[in-house]
């Protein structure tokens, strides 16, 4: 079932806002319940006090009940107040309308009872002081024509009386203002809910918009592969985090369109490269085929120059498997992070390496006469260095440098060796005085199939992959490869890996 995110937070927050709500609405309603008994508390007790102060009840106990002036000041704001001698008769109490005698009435009530409360003025009665010796009192509660009407009882012993005093309030009043606070609470909540639920939905839905903005161009991208679309990364209210994942979305498409164009530019390029040879040796075998009388010098040629081709294309799709290889071991390094491989705990003397590819290069008969052809192969510099790494690949690269110096070196030319290290870091640099390569080509030598001049041409014998195996071989060990070169006066190729420490 769709539930769209930006309703499941509007509810979500929504849902926390009720709770809050009802937890602080709970305690505002028992604090304003609490003081409000506690007022009536306070006032009946005052009122009853006032009362027991007074000097009016000196007056003859077998009168009739009469309503005293000082009493009758006394029930105001509708408490009631009646004073009862031992036998729980009424001598005094208050009126609410003087023409109306002895009533003893709470507003809202007619024929109001005397005592009010029977049951906690005969307890009084019977103990009429407390534990430290003041007169006794208590608080009460009844209900009486359907209303609930709070009591307050108190022994008056002054002078001897041995009166009861008993001031009551209906609650009515504080019910029906409780009520209301409960009502206005219940109404002002729901209220605040509501405009939370739209609030929150229009914050989410603003929020989203940018993720929704980078969906529906995530599946543009998917249907057209159109990786030059980008998404909005500007915000009016200034960066955020939906600003900066739109920014890294982009910075995402730009490298997915970088590499969607070198990858069809290498597919291009690789088609390009092997039509060529399978081309030649189709021809040269139309050739045999068609013509069975050719002279044997002729035939030998066209054999000749088939199994050339097919060597060359063995060697470009060894070189384009080597290649796939390492895009795959360094994916797998970025996806998982660094791992020693297997021959990364191998040690390899780099000075041993070279010399040995130098003397490759540079053979000599048996009476240690040079019998190279072309340039010039010197060892300029030469310093003992041990590196982590495959001994294999690391020729592999020396051997790339070293042929290309050569090829694109004239014959009266010289290539030049070296090896120096530091703290750090060995370096070899391979330096020639060839043919040199333009500024403009130089950031792209390391790429697939590229050729920087007519000059570097497939007759060279190359793939167009060498340079670039070097710089996957090389990062593969945590080194780098370099190159500064200056047209018609050479070029040098600097290889720089790290060095083993003494702990390692």
């Amino acid at each position: 079932m769709y539930f769209p995110i930006q309703l499941r937070l509007a509810i979500f927050y929504a849902v926390l806002l009720g709770i809050a709500l009802l937890f602080f609405g709970n305690i505002v309603y028992m604090q304003a319940e609490q003081r409000a008994y506690k007022d009536l508390d306070t006032t009946l007790s005052s009122r009853a006090a006032s009362v027991r102060l007074g000097k009016d009840l000196l007056a003859d106990s077998h009168s009739l009940p009469f309503s005293l002036q000082s009493v009758d000041g006394l029930g105001t704001s509708g408490v009631a107040i009646e004073v009862l001698d031992g036998n729980l008769n009424l001598i005094a109490t208050t009126s609410i309308n003087p023409t109306m005698d002895y009533l003893t009435g709470v507003n809202g009530l007619v024929n109001n009872p005397v005592p009010w409360d029977r049951q906690a003025a005969e307890w009084i009665l019977h103990h009429p002081f407390s534990d430290n010796g003041d007169a006794n009192s208590m608080y009460s509660m009844i209900t009486y024509q359907g209303q609930h009407v709070r009591v307050y009882t108190l022994m008056n012993n002054d002078f001897g009386a041995g009166h009861i005093i008993q001031t009551a309030r209906s609650e009515q009043d504080i019910e029906q203002s409780l009520s209301d606070l409960r009502r206005l609470l219940w109404q002002g909540g729901a209220l605040v809910l509501v405009f939370a639920l739209l609030g929150g939905w229009f914050i989410s839905w603003s929020v989203l918009s940018a993720v929704r903005r980078m969906t529906k161009t995530a599946r543009s991208i998917s249907a057209s592969r159109d990786f030059s679309q980008r998404v909005p990364d500007k915000s009016p209210l200034g960066r955020d985090e939906l600003t900066s994942l739109a920014s890294t979305f982009n910075e995402m498409l730009a490298n997915l369109e970088q590499a969607y164009q070198r990858q069809q530019r290498f597919v291009a390029d690789a088609s390009h490269e092997l039509r060529a040879p399978i081309t030649s040796i189709r021809c040269n075998l139309d050739l045999l085929a068609k013509a069975p009388d050719l002279p044997a010098e002729e035939a030998k040629a066209a054999l000749t120059d088939a199994r050339a081709e097919a060597d060359r294309m063995g060697r470009l799709v060894n070189d384009l498997l080597t290649l796939a290889r390492s895009d795959d071991t360094a994916q797998q390094l970025r996806s998982y992070g660094y791992k020693k491989s297997k021959w990364q705990v191998l040690k390899v003397d780099l000075d041993s390496l070279l010399l040995e590819v130098f003397r490759q290069y540079k053979p000599t008969d048996e009476d240690g006469n040079r019998r190279q052809q072309g340039p010039r192969l010197m060892l300029q510099e030469i310093t003992p260095a041990t590196v982590h790494g495959d001994a294999d690949q690391l020729k592999q690269v020396l051997v790339a440098l070293l042929d290309n110096a050569l090829k694109y070196t004239p014959y009266e030319g010289s290539v030049t060796l070296s090896l120096t290290t530091d703290e750090y870091f060995a370096t070899i640099k391979v330096s020639d005085t060839g043919i040199g390569i333009l500024p403009e080509d130089q950031p792209h030598v390391f790429e697939r199939f590229y050729r920087a001049d007519h000059a570097r041409s497939r007759d060279r014998g190359g793939s167009g992959l060498g340079l670039t195996i070097a710089q996957s071989i090389m990062q593969e060990h945590g080194g780098n490869l370099q190159v500064e070169s200056t047209p018609g006066k050479g070029s040098t190729f600097t290889l720089r890996l790290p060095v083993v420490k003494e702990s390692d």
